[in-house]
């Protein structure tokens, strides 16, 4: 089923933002494309570790103007991220571990940072049917495997069989992990059973199926089809569950429908591809086969729905998002307002749509 966004045309002058910016973070709603448009995506919370997040300023606390209140343990680099049975996981390349935040109580765990399983760099996240835990590790060059307890149950890989492996994604149909490995220019293919490779593509280049440093990787649930960002390529390519090239898109630019520094990338229920863009900090929605902008989100600063280096996105089952933060050390969740979600929620979706959004309170910094 299509869905109707906002039209390119009146949303390409609000595509960038120049200035950095200084916010108050007060509860509030916050949808896109705002009132009067249909509301496609809703803000709902932000996280910084195992503590609800209070009103700091990110940059106040990082220039040690403002001490934050609350004793926790902070997200220092996010770049992978999940979520799974009311848990956000954070692969947090700064601290060396995964976080585990319940997103009820704010209660924080770790994995991979015990004597089992320790990890160095931990980068990409996936979950397989069983809910164990996937997680790539690009300087130690391998996939450890936890169980939900975090107990490490297996290791995929080593120096010889991957270079930097980065994005990870599963197909829980097929029961298969896709590892990119960044330095070799492609993307892999396991059995999770058996753990026997099944294939690999690319290599360096700018032809179909050749990549140049690709770093993240989705599949979409309802086909298996394999999407993978072409990150030095500045573009996204689409293969099908045996990794034949289907199509790609995007070229570098600086206007909507372009990439600059393309990383992370989720998919909805509905075959929507989000990419996250590092330099425009923003996520831009593509139908399923990259062929029209739908809508974009997002854009510079320390607010909520602004971002500083973002890097992973995730998207689940119930088109709940994530997305890493990564200078701001903190991740941010979303809810892709489907048609699904309105059947399920639809006193909220009566109030998103009749409520004028509050505007987000902003001091530019000269």
């Amino acid at each position: 089923m299509k869905i109707i966004f906002l039209s390119i045309q009146i949303i390409t002058m609000f595509f960038f933002q120049a200035c950095a910016t200084k916010e108050v973070e007060v509860e509030r709603t916050i949808i896109f494309p705002p009132h009067p448009e249909e509301p496609r995506i809703l803000y709902l919370t932000t996280y910084r570790g195992g503590a609800k997040e209070d009103n700091s300023n990110a940059l106040d606390v990082f220039l040690g103007e403002k001490k934050s209140e609350k004793k926790v343990s902070n997200i220092v680099k996010p770049y992978g991220v999940g979520l799974q049975d009311g848990k956000v996981y954070v692969a947090d390349t700064g601290s060396d571990a995964v976080f585990v935040i319940d997103e009820v109580t704010r209660e924080l765990k770790f994995i991979g940072n015990g004597t089992a399983g320790r990890l160095a760099s931990p980068v990409g996240i996936a979950f397989d049917k069983d809910k164990n835990l996937y997680v790539s590790d690009s300087r130690e060059r391998k996939i450890n495997g936890y169980d939900i307890n975090g107990n490490l149950k297996f290791v995929l890989g080593d120096r010889l069989d991957f270079a930097s492996p980065t994005g990870i994604a599963i197909d829980k149909n097929l029961h298969r992990l896709y590892v990119v490995d960044t330095k070799t220019h492609q993307f892999k293919a396991y059995d999770i059973a058996t753990k026997e490779h099944l294939y690999s593509v690319g290599q360096r280049g700018t032809g179909d199926a050749e990549f140049n440093f690709p770093t993240n990787i989705a599949v979409d649930r309802r086909n298996g089809n394999i999407v993978v960002v072409d990150t030095q390529n500045f573009r996204v390519q689409i293969f099908d569950k045996e990794g034949k090239f289907v199509t790609k898109f995007g070229n570098v630019g600086n206007k909507p429908g372009t990439f600059a520094r393309p990383k992370g990338v989720g998919i909805d229920t509905q075959g929507n591809i989000y990419v996250a863009d590092s330099a425009f900090n923003n996520i831009q929605i593509f139908d399923e086969y990259g062929k029209n902008l739908l809508m974009y989100f997002g854009g510079g600063g320390y607010g909520p729905t602004q971002f500083r280096l973002i890097t992973g996105v995730y998207v689940d089952e119930n088109d709940k998002i994530v997305i890493a933060d990564g200078f701001s050390g903190r991740v941010q969740t979303f809810q892709y307002v489907s048609e699904e979600w309105k059947k399920k929620n639809p006193q909220k979706y009566n109030e998103l749509k009749s409520a004028p959004q509050d505007q987000i309170e902003q001091k530019t910094e000269k």
